[in-house]
This record gives C-alpha cells, structure tokens and sequence, in this order.
C-alpha cells in the first residue's frame, strides 16, 4: 500500500513539474514574443475635490501588448517630457506656474487622449503642438492638462483649481465620446478609480456639484487583490483573462452607452447631452471671465473612422439598433454654432488620412503617435485660423 501511494505521488509530482515547466516556458514565450499584461504606473493619486489627480513628481511605465512608455509627472501634476534632450521642457514646466514672458500660453484639459495614453509624453498632442508651433513661437508654452478617466465635469473643476493661476491665454478642451457617460457617472468609468464628484441639473437648469468632497476607495490604500496582481504580473493569466473578457465596455452596459453615443432614435439620453453642454457652456464661461480663449476639440472614436471596428463591435455586443455615427459631432457643431463657442472637430481630417492608408489608433482604442501628430497639425492649423496666436 505504502509503495502503491509513493508511485501515485510521484506521478502526480511529475505532472505537477510537467504542468510548471510549461507555464514558465510559456510565460517566457508571451514575454519574448507576445506581452500580455498591462501594467500602469503609479501616477494618480485620490483627491477630495477631483476623485483623483495626477501625483506631484511622480513617474513610471505604462506596459501593454501594444506600447511601452515612461511616463513622467511634474510637480504641477501634468504630464511632461523626460528625454534628456528635451530637458530645456521640462525645466519649463517643472512648475505649476508658467512665466508671464511665455507667449501664448496654451493649457489641453481633456481625458487619456490628451493625457497621451500609449505615447511618450513628446508624441502626445500637446507636445507636437508645441513643437509645431516653436519655429513661428519661440516663447510658446503647452500645458498638458490631460487625466486619464476624467469627464468634463472634472476637467472643469481642475481648471477651477489651477487656471487662475497658470493664466493660459488659450484654453482648449479635447472631447471624446465616452465624456458623456463620465459626466454623468458618480463613479470613475474605465478605470479603477472609485468615486467622482458630478453635476446634476436643477429644475431651473442650473448646474449643482455633488459628491464632495469624495468618499476614499479603499483600493486607493493598496493592492490587496490576488487575482488583480497576477493579471498585471503574468502573460499567461492576462492572456486568459482577455480571452474571456467581453470588450471595453462593461457587460450589459453596451447597448446603453452605444445607444446614448450614437442611437439614432434615443431621447431617453437627451438629458444627457443637455448636461455636458451645461459644463462646457460653464467651462467657456470660466475662461472668458479670465481673459483666455476657448475651444471645443472634438475627439473622433475609432468606430467613427475604421468601419471594420464599428461592425466588429456591432457583432461583438449584438447591436440591433440604428446608430448615427456622427450624432456626437452633430449634436456638439450644433451648440457651439449656437452659443459661439469655437470647435473644432477632427473627424475629417482622420478619416481622409486613414483612408489614405494612416495608423491612427490602437487596438484599444487610443492614438498612436501617427494620430496625436495628425490632431497637432490641425489643432495649429485652426489656432492660427483663429488669429489667437498673433500676440
């Protein structure tokens, strides 16, 4: 009996060695050749008044299959460039305050597109615009004021916080789809953040803030998650977690965020719209009150430009609706020809170069360096267009 239960032990043990020797051999392989984890760095922090902001002097790495970038954040809590060679940029903005003799002083609020999700921070749209513009600008300043996962609700507070005093003469806001479900949201979309700060409507259609100061996620005090590490830390697990995840969008919240984005016939969202206009009416209102100009830029998702995408999330989520895919661009030229407000609106020109053969997104959605470089160029363009860059 006794050798009967050490040769079934030492099957089992050589199975188990078996079982191991090819995970590792596998995690080697994924590690080599086909990344699978997504690692972020440790660049937000809770905040009270905003849910979170971007840590004071902090840096890391971003790590996906698709890029790996050095992120690096200056003590004003905006993403700055870390190159050696750039070091004359980051002195600049090593400060929250931009000095007075910069000419002009441009501040980009906006979600991870402007923070520059999955670029170095020199390929991001801000630093392309300020390259572009240095040869005719020499005192030009470029302010990233991009947080990854916030609405315009809290880009609106940021700059409630921080616009005074960097005094921007030229304060543009990069819009991009899922902004209307994060103004609507009391909780952080996307992203493990937790609680947000959010406006609601009065019956009198004024904006009221709610939500502040915001509750501390516990998440915020540590990682105490197994699974979650694991994921972040091995191909192999991340590689079958993904193969069982749905998409980007929380399931059985697709049709919902769809229908709001892009339904044709969805007036159940309307009031919706109404309260992401509301804030960027109040946003423009704040930095005209300043002195500074504003402008709306419009973000085009990836299922506005590459058709394979939209059909392959149609088929993906069951999709049954009729969608107008450019009812966010509608609905936004709309009211902004109407209250004035500058916009630009960077559709066109992505779908004229993606049909010239540009890559413009990644698989997860965000620019590459190829689209932060196109939104740079037509961003300088309709600046100049405006006259605001003639002192």
């Amino acid at each position: 009996m006794t050798q009967r239960l050490l040769a079934t032990a030492k099957v089992f043990g050589l199975a188990a060695s078996a079982v191991l020797v090819a995970l590792l051999l596998a995690e080697l392989v994924l590690e080599i050749w086909a990344p699978q984890v997504h690692q972020l760095p440790d660049v937000w922090a809770f905040d009270e008044r905003l849910g979170w902001r971007h840590r004071p002097e902090s840096s890391g790495r971003m790590r996906t299959p698709e890029f790996d970038v050095t992120y690096q954040i200056d003590g004003g809590g905006r993403r700055v460039e870390t190159d050696a060679t750039q070091a004359d940029v980051s002195q600049e903005t090593s400060q929250l305050e931009v000095s007075e003799g910069s000419m002009p002083r441009i501040a980009l609020y906006g979600d991870s597109f402007a923070e520059g999700w999955g670029v170095e921070a020199h390929q991001s749209l801000s630093g392309q615009l300020r390259s572009l513009l240095l040869a005719d600008h020499p005192g030009v300043s470029v302010s990233n004021l991009g947080v990854a996962g916030y609405g315009t609700d809290q880009q609106l507070l940021l700059h409630t916080q921080v616009g005074r005093q960097l005094a921007s003469d030229i304060v543009l806001v990069l819009f991009y789809g899922n902004d209307l479900w994060n103004n609507t949201s009391r909780r952080g979309i996307g992203a493990e953040r937790g609680d947000k700060p959010f406006f609601t409507l009065d019956s009198l259609g004024t904006l009221r803030l709610q939500g502040v100061p915001v509750r501390r996620d516990p998440a915020w005090d540590g990682d105490a998650s197994f699974t979650r590490s694991l994921l972040r830390q091995w191909h192999v697990a991340a590689l079958l977690a993904g193969a069982l995840r749905r998409g980007e969008v929380a399931a059985g919240q697709q049709d919902a965020y769809y229908a709001g984005l892009y339904g044709w016939d969805a007036p159940e969202y309307a009031q919706h719209w109404q309260l992401t206009c509301r804030l960027l009416a109040r946003f423009r209102d704040t930095v005209e009150a300043q002195g500074g100009f504003f402008a709306v830029v419009y973000a085009p998702a990836i299922v506005q430009i590459e058709s394979s995408n939209w059909e392959r999330k149609r088929q993906q989520f069951a999709l049954e609706g009729s969608y107008d895919l450019m009812k966010p661009n509608h609905i936004l030229s709309a009211w902004a020809r109407q209250q004035g407000v500058h916009f630009l609106d960077l559709y066109p020109a992505f779908l004229r170069q993606h049909l010239a053969g540009g890559q413009l997104y990644y698989k997860d959605s965000h620019w590459r360096a190829e689209g932060h470089h196109l939104a740079a160029i037509e961003t300088r363009d309709f600046l100049h267009k405006q006259g605001w860059l003639t002192p």
